[in-house]
């Protein structure tokens, strides 16, 4: 089975093996190819882009995009017409984290530490709850936050942690620890049982 997740940026790629375990868990396959596109716009072009670039038969879509301030309805409705736009378009999930993807890295206190090198920290790190975390706005910068605190660095330790924002968010997405707290988002469980459905459908 082969699929394609179409993300806003490079560093959402880390969502690519998640989807992965669950195909497999869920179907039954043996054989899962995931790939990942994040360039140009818009949606519709992008899509077609992504579409093209992967060549051969792409049996499932993933459409990632935030919510931020237009809500996941409206993005919902906004993949779903650039895919339909699209003839012979493969079968679609759309993936919309409210807000922001940061929202789904903030519920593990463990996680952060290990993915700054520090997993003994015990510097409070001031997540959010998981009822808060999908209505935070600044997700992005309490992430950033919480890299520093965990890292408990100084100095050019410190703004070597502050530089590698994006590498440390793409490596804490590929490690997203599944169920516990994660569980408890509204957006993860949606992105969850229509992966699910579109597996077994």
């Amino acid at each position: 089975m082969r699929f394609l997740l179409v993300c806003e940026g490079q560093s959402d790629a880390g969502l690519v093996s998640h989807i992965e375990r669950m195909v497999i868990e869920s179907s039954g396959e043996t054989e899962v190819e995931g790939e990942h596109w994040f360039h140009g716009s818009p949606l519709e072009s992008k899509i077609r882009s992504a579409l093209h670039a992967a060549g051969s038969m792409v049996d499932m879509l993933f459409v990632h995009r935030d919510a931020n301030s237009a809500g996941a309805d409206a993005r919902r409705a906004e993949i779903d017409a650039a895919v339909a736009a699209i003839a012979n378009a493969p079968r679609s999930i759309a993936v919309i984290p409210v807000r922001m993807t940061e929202a789904w890295l903030l519920l593990d206190d463990a996680a952060i530490r290990k993915v700054v090198g520090n997993p003994n920290g015990r510097s409070p790190l001031d997540l959010p709850t998981p009822r808060e975390a999908e209505r935070r706005a600044d997700a992005k910068q309490i992430l950033a936050n919480a890299f520093l605190a965990a890292s408990e660095a100084t100095g050019r330790r410190r703004k070597a942690v502050q530089r590698d924002f994006a590498r440390l968010r793409r490596q804490l997405l590929i490690n997203l620890p599944i169920g516990g707290p994660l569980e408890q988002l509204p957006s993860w469980a949606r992105f969850r049982d229509d992966t699910l459905s579109a597996i077994g459908g």
